[in-house]
């Protein structure tokens, strides 16, 4: 991975929150307090990337699967198009309480989705009155717009990538109960401890986003070429 301090400007990760808004946990990462931010450390923004990185390929090796979480507006767009071009899950719209800790019921809502999606594409659909194809309409939609990144999960994500921390609590709580790794952009409000591997940085700008959402889906991204790569390379070793 290679990242320069001249992307981190560009990119504005390194202001953190206003002075009134601090963690005190998040102290080793601040490089300095100006007059009304603080600034963070562009040198542990680096190293928290690489050992992110290092720890996606780990997952990767075992194809593992990364939820991409965050439910900000100012967000979304990013994280599901990163999430998208890197073809992991993401949630933008709404957690849904129960996701993970219950997921034997997220399990009969994506079935549902799946089956609703189908049906309204069919004859049997079209033919009944309209009051019920608005009511089997509306249901697809509200499940659509909870689950449209997840529709293809059949289990749980091994990890989970979060922007916007201090807005994604539920979640936050679900995967600390179930075991589940958190890799979350911790801004200079947030408790570093509460998530498995940190990333310091804003997680209000839309360009700070967008760096930490494409840090991760191109370490994900890379670990597929290479592991492509290799396995083409065995496939002309062995008909050689």
């Amino acid at each position: 991975m290679d990242i320069e301090q001249i992307q981190l400007k560009a990119s504005k990760v390194h202001f953190g929150n206003t002075i009134q808004k601090w963690n005190p946990h998040m102290k080793p990462y601040i490089y300095k307090k100006s007059k009304k931010v603080y600034i963070l450390d562009w040198r542990k923004i680096i190293s928290s990337c690489k050992k992110v990185d290092e720890y996606i390929k780990e997952l990767l090796v075992k194809e593992k699967k990364i939820l991409f979480l965050s439910t900000k507006k100012s967000n979304r767009e990013v994280v599901k198009e990163q999430a998208f071009n890197c073809g992991m899950p993401y949630i933008v719209n709404k957690w849904k309480g129960g996701f993970l800790t219950n997921f034997f019921e997220t399990k009969k809502k994506l079935k549902e989705l799946h089956e609703l999606a189908s049906f309204v594409q069919k004859d049997r659909f079209h033919q009944l009155n309209k009051k019920e194809q608005v009511i089997i309409q509306k249901r697809k939609n509200k499940l659509h717009n909870i689950y449209e990144g997840v529709i293809d999960l059949k289990r749980r994500p091994e990890a989970l990538f979060i922007i916007g921390l201090e807005q994604e609590k539920t979640a936050l709580r679900e995967a600390q109960k179930v075991g589940i790794p958190v890799i979350g952009v911790c801004n200079t409000n947030c408790n570093p401890h509460s998530v498995d591997y940190v990333l310091p940085g804003n997680d209000e700008k839309l360009e700070s986003s967008r760096f930490f959402a494409s840090v991760v889906a191109n370490a994900i991204k890379k670990v597929r070429e290479k592991n492509s790569f290799e396995f083409r390379e065995k496939q002309v070793s062995v008909s050689a």
